[in-house]
């Protein structure tokens, strides 16, 4: 995988570890808790829209009431706990990576230290008994395993029967073409800029859930459903006045980057700082361009 981000030389097996290493405190900056998009409505924060994207999926797998709920590639657990306090049901968070997880658990407080539990696997090995929990999700996490069968055939074995599966995840569109070069160059930006072994098309997911086991009642483009002026890469642009807005403007971007890259030499900031956000700056500038031109969700 080319790219000039400190995880580009990894094994496909440890590619999602060793980016997250070098990412996971940038992210915690730009995105806090909750590392993934969500459909944006006219005026509302980007905050906001992530919580309320958080609750429809516990709503769309009827997530209840003490129910156990597997978040795969849980991250920092933001969307966890915005699921546990709004459903009552107790959250597992898988992650193969030790340092969200124990950024996990320090931001957890009395209400919900008991509903959202860490544990340390890999999809492609889940450590839980067969038919042993109720539900399961993910928000752009499986994007991440090498093999997408393998992962979703693990998740199916630990689902009880019954159990339901939600997924949010990032997706080629029917319109890309891998015969163009223009097309083939952004989805290898995003791929090495976002630690991705390989991006899948909907087609792709739709077989590897029915090759696991899955019924699949609904699979849809949920950006293709955007309010008018808010599509899915607009939380990469500035929106408004907000602070959180104005710091994706370009001139900020390149303000943060010198910042960082002065931090790294002075030793303020981890080794690789620079190389990451310079890779992050191309995956963002390669996601736009791809949504904008109906390629990617």
């Amino acid at each position: 995988m080319t790219g000039s981000g400190p995880w580009n030389d990894a094994a496909p097996a440890q590619l999602a570890r060793r980016y997250y290493d070098a990412t996971t405190w940038i992210y915690r900056l730009a995105w806090g808790s909750s590392f993934h998009f969500a459909p944006l409505a006219p005026g509302e924060s980007r905050r906001a829209a992530l919580v309320r994207y958080e609750r429809e999926m516990a709503r769309a797998i009827g997530l209840g009431a003490g129910e156990h709920c597997l978040d795969l590639g849980c991250g920092v657990g933001g969307p966890a706990r915005t699921i546990a306090v709004a459903t009552g049901a107790t959250l597992v968070g898988v992650n193969q990576n030790l340092t969200q997880l124990g950024v996990l658990r320090r931001g957890s407080t009395r209400r919900t230290a008991a509903r959202v539990l860490p544990v340390a696997g890999d999809f492609a090995a889940l450590p839980f008994a067969s038919a042993s929990v109720d539900r399961a999700y993910a928000f752009e996490a499986l994007c991440h395993a090498v093999d997408l069968t393998a992962a979703l055939r693990e998740v199916f074995r630990v689902l009880r029967p019954g159990g339901r599966l939600g997924l949010s995840e990032w997706s080629l569109l029917p319109g890309y073409d891998g015969g163009d070069a223009g097309h083939a160059r952004l989805r290898a930006t995003i791929e090495a800029s976002y630690g991705v072994v390989r991006l899948r098309g909907i087609d792709e997911w739709r077989e590897a859930l029915l090759a696991a086991g899955f019924a699949v009642p609904e699979l849809r483009d949920r950006a293709a459903e955007a309010a008018p002026g808010e599509p899915w890469y607009r939380a990469l642009q500035p929106r408004d006045t907000s602070l959180d807005s104005l710091a994706r403007a370009p001139a900020a971007r390149r303000l943060q980057q010198w910042a960082l890259a002065a931090a790294e030499r002075l030793r303020l900031a981890p080794a690789g700082t620079a190389a990451a956000v310079r890779q992050l700056r191309a995956g963002t500038a390669a996601l736009i361009e791809a949504g904008e031109r109906g390629l990617f969700t």
